[in-house]
């Protein structure tokens, strides 16, 4: 196994690891992100609370599809899962 091979199995290994976490951290990660809002919101003397309020409700709606189901594929066009099988027995995942 190569240098590139190594370091793509070691970040595949710590995205799983952090999506696990956040997953079963979501109400811990939501309450962070409404206080970096906040303090984002008060260092700009609320010039940006729109545009603050809106990002923080786009990152708690990340948050929220993290940690779902562990056999989801990401990036499918339809969220399929890893390894179940169809109908005639076969895995839907025909690349292993």
């Amino acid at each position: 196994m190569g240098l590139t091979d190594s370091l793509k199995d070691a970040l595949g290994q710590a995205t799983k690891k952090a999506t696990e976490y956040a997953g079963s951290h979501k109400s811990q990660i939501g309450a962070g992100l409404d206080k970096v809002g906040d303090l984002a919101d008060k260092a700009t003397k609320h010039k940006y609370s729109d545009q603050i309020q809106m990002g923080t409700g786009k990152a708690k709606e990340a948050v929220d599809k993290i940690g779902g189901p562990k056999d989801v594929i990401p990036g499918e066009a339809s969220e399929r899962t890893a390894e179940k099988p169809t109908d005639d027995g076969q895995d839907q995942d025909a690349t292993k």
